[in-house]
């Protein structure tokens, strides 16, 4: 099931460069198992809830999956496929790209979706008074850095409405994955005139939103435990949206959510636990691997004094990864598909163009990820001796969702049986309120991760730079900082020497143990096998309703 995705050089942009491409919708068919049922209505169970429908300020774009569209709109294995955008042209030098939009690309309330409103998306969104935390997506894109650190107004971003429906957008340097990039539905449109309406409620509730894609929020507010979606009236491609409504509600027990679903109340669960070895067999089994890789981020910045030398102190963090056995955490916490890791970056996400290795399986530094008991003690020692202590105590941050509270459970449980005098305080937080913690670095240890917004190792390695918004932590290595802004702002046709240096980086990251990586996740799921249509990824927007239907 795994997919697998390649990233296209700059040298193969380059070779395409100065031409035209026409954008045609994905083929739709029927599929082979049934025709449609008269009944197109689904209900699904995913773990935690919308936050909010901002696409500047939402935090998991995978949640704003049906009802937002951009430029493009990932198809399935990771193709680009037609969004509002009709046909793009690309300059020879790979920096300049315009797009003509459809002339039937409309909001959800009808009015025109102008060229004009990516514009104020764009800018709004890279603005640093907005706070968006995905800004530093737009990093590679003319002027977002020096926006992003005030150094230039958000109108000197380089995007320009040329008319109503062409787009210009002109970039620093080269990026490979930029087609890419442009279906995340952060690069979406945002109405300025629906922002200006509704203020400071914009984005917080199902009506103080319009929406660019195939369905529209019509029940909903800020952490509600359920919404409902119904079709988008003007959407350009109607014709392929099946659905009638589409409803996603947030877990309520492991065991409620596998009653509805036998009860056929629910047409996709996620189970957890035991619940995976017992419903292996049944014919709705299904395993998705993502690349997401979960991780206990470290606060170097914490406000605990005694803490942050231990935190800032090398061998505790070595010590800290070699004690966790991570084939032991994923069968007795997760009892599910996932991967250990070999690396930050995850398996699956990128190959390279020359040997079509995959970049996961090049990491240098797999060693420091991979449970050594032996290792373990002895740079715990060495930690102890360094710091003068006997006895440590940590507290380790986690969401509240089952799934999360079990991985915190084991790996407490591994680093108190391996690091004598340690000791793990677990605290479980609500998901707005554990965002809150993390934003404002009100933290120790973390458990938390990180999914790829696109096929790059980049999407991974930029995360600990010192200019990130998501580098909580607060981790800095000079030399890393140096490479990843090298393989950022790479204008070099040498695909092979921006590989390397993202290699060399890695290194850097893993043997500094900036994060301790804790498992590649792959999900177990039990779905309705009449569901059909829907797009998965392993990166991106990972799953997408758009075309979703059931047969007979």
């Amino acid at each position: 099931m795994r997919t697998r995705m390649a990233v296209i050089g700059i040298a193969a942009i380059l070779l395409l460069a100065g031409c035209s491409k026409n954008l045609s919708n994905s083929k739709h068919q029927s599929d082979n198992q049934g025709v449609m049922s008269q009944n197109q209505t689904v209900t699904i169970v995913e773990q935690t809830p919308l936050n909010t429908v901002d696409i500047s300020k939402v935090s998991s774009f995978n949640k704003l999956r049906s009802s937002t569209e951009g430029l493009f709109r990932m198809g399935k294995n990771g193709r680009i496929n037609a969004g509002l955008a009709k046909s793009y042209h690309m300059s020879k030098d790979a920096k300049t790209y315009t797009f003509k939009l459809r002339k039937d690309a409309r909001w959800s309330n009808g009015q025109p979706i102008t060229a004009s409103d990516f514009v104020y998306s764009w800018r709004r969104s890279v603005k640093p008074a907005t706070q968006s935390v995905n800004a530093n997506l737009f990093s590679g894109i003319k002027n977002a850095n020096r926006i992003r650190h005030s150094e230039l107004p958000p109108k000197d971003l380089g995007v320009k409405a040329l008319s109503k429906r062409e787009l210009q957008v002109k970039l620093d340097h080269p990026i490979v994955y930029f087609e890419t990039l442009l279906a995340y539905p952060l690069f979406a449109p945002q109405s300025p005139v629906a922002v200006h309406r509704y203020g400071a409620k914009y984005g917080t509730s199902a009506d103080k939103q319009i929406y660019s894609g195939p369905f529209k929020l019509i029940k909903w507010h800020a952490d509600s435990q359920s919404r409902t979606l119904v079709p988008n009236p003007y959407y350009w491609d109607k014709a392929h949206v099946y659905l009638n409504r589409l409803t996603i509600t947030t877990t309520k027990s492991p065991a409620q959510n596998l009653k509805d679903f036998k009860a056929g109340k629910v047409a996709e669960i996620q189970l957890v636990g035991s619940q995976i070895p017992a419903n292996k067999n049944d014919p709705s089994y299904v395993v998705r691997p993502f690349s997401m890789m979960r991780v206990i981020s470290y606060n170097f910045n914490t406000t605990n004094r005694a803490n942050k030398k231990l935190i800032n102190n090398r061998n505790a963090r070595l010590a800290i990864s070699h004690a966790i056995n991570r084939r032991k955490l994923i069968n007795q916490a997760l009892q599910n598909a996932s991967l250990p890791p070999k690396g930050f970056v995850t398996a699956g996400l990128s190959k390279n163009s020359l040997n079509h290795s995959d970049f996961a399986d090049q990491q240098e530094a797999s060693s420091y990820v991979r449970g050594n008991n032996h290792l373990a003690v002895t740079e715990w020692h060495k930690a102890q001796h360094q710091l003068d202590i006997k006895t440590s105590t940590l507290t380790l941050s986690t969401a509240d969702d089952p799934i999360s509270q079990r991985v915190a459970q084991n790996v407490k449980m591994q680093l108190e049986s391996h690091l004598h005098g340690l000791r793990v305080n677990i605290h479980a937080f609500s998901q707005s309120n554990i965002g809150k913690r993390v934003i404002s670095g009100n933290y120790q240890l973390l458990l938390t991760g990180w999914g790829a917004d696109y096929p790059d190792p980049l999407s991974f390695l930029q995360l600990m730079t010192n200019n990130s918004r998501h580098n909580y932590g607060h981790w800095y290595n000079a030399k890393y900082n140096r490479l990843v802004d090298t393989i950022s702002n790479n204008q070099s046709t040498n695909t092979q020497q921006r590989w390397n240096e993202m290699l060399a980086a890695e290194k850097i990251l893993t043997e500094q143990q900036g994060v301790t990586p804790l498992y590649q996740q792959a999900d177990s799921y039990l779905t309705n096998p009449k569901l059909n249509g829907v797009v998965h990824n392993i990166s991106g927007v990972l799953a997408d309703y758009k075309s979703a239907y059931l047969v007979k």
